[in-house]
């Protein structure tokens, strides 16, 4: 409860045993649809149906991945410390332009539109556009995925802000609350749920956006390797850039995870 008798929303306490068999619920499913997977696909390659040189089979790749992994390993930094500098710019950016929106009648109807506007662009037309702006390298690969990933953010906090119930603000306006406090106690709460929605859509995009400018400007990252590949016909090493590729995503997805478990704990123990 609040200092003013309003309830917060909360997640119940989690033990460990209960996390356990959430955590094999969750997992068990789609690992069992990714071993169904490999083993067709295997099937596939062993029998003829598909050519090895355009679907390798999966222990090619798994031999591939391993016996280069030292250079994926390193051609993965950039990708991903560039996917996390994208999203953590674009969660600040899009959490502080989404909350001031959001007590903005005049931004609402100004900025929002524009916002819209530009997401309505397709991502892969602007890259040159970028690319002319801001040059090839590191940061402008970070500059791509920041504005990838910051409208699902902006959008989530917007909503979030706006889901709390209309009788809590009058009650905590009649009680003259700051608005400060009302934002912690009331508002906060509420968007919580939404804004980490963002963030996990957010993480996805940011990756994106890095791969996209690594394709553009094709100098370093696991982008540069895939492009590489594709134009030497290594579908082997493609295959296993893609797949270090997904685990820099799961990586970054499961840190958004954790980070809202921590928070909505910390709101849990107030």
């Amino acid at each position: 409860m609040t200092d003013i008798g309003l309830p917060l929303v909360r997640p119940a306490s989690w033990d460990l045993a209960g996390l356990g068999r959430h955590a094999l619920r969750v997992v068990a499913p789609p690992a069992v649809a990714a071993g169904l997977l490999f083993a067709a696909w295997e099937v596939a390659t062993r029998s003829g149906l598909v050519t090895p040189r355009l679907l390798p089979a999966p222990g090619k790749v798994w031999d591939t991945l391993v016996r280069s992994l030292g250079v994926l390993l390193e051609q993965a930094q950039p990708t991903f410390w560039g996917a996390v500098a994208g999203i953590l710019l674009a969660a600040a950016l899009g959490i502080l332009l989404g909350a001031a929106v959001s007590y903005s009648r005049t931004l609402m109807q100004t900025v929002y539109p524009t916002i819209v506007f530009f997401q309505l662009i397709p991502k892969v037309a602007l890259a040159p556009v970028f690319l002319l702006w801001f040059g090839t390298g590191f940061a402008a690969n970070v500059i791509f995925s920041v504005f990838i990933a910051f409208f699902p953010v902006v959008v989530a906090t917007i909503a979030g802000l706006q889901a709390a119930p209309p009788g809590y603000e009058r009650l905590c306006r009649s009680l003259m609350m700051p608005r400060w406090r009302m934002f912690l106690t009331v508002k906060l709460p509420f968007a919580l749920p939404h804004i980490f929605a963002g963030l996990r859509i957010g993480v996805t995009f940011a990756v994106i956006g890095v791969v996209l400018g690594e394709f553009i400007t094709a100098q370093t990252g696991l982008g540069y390797i895939i492009l590489f590949s594709a134009n030497n016909f290594e579908t082997a090493l493609l295959l296993a850039a893609i797949l270090l590729l997904c685990g820099v995503g799961i990586v970054l997805f499961a840190f958004s995870l954790a980070l809202e478990a921590i928070v909505t704990r910390l709101y849990d123990s107030r």
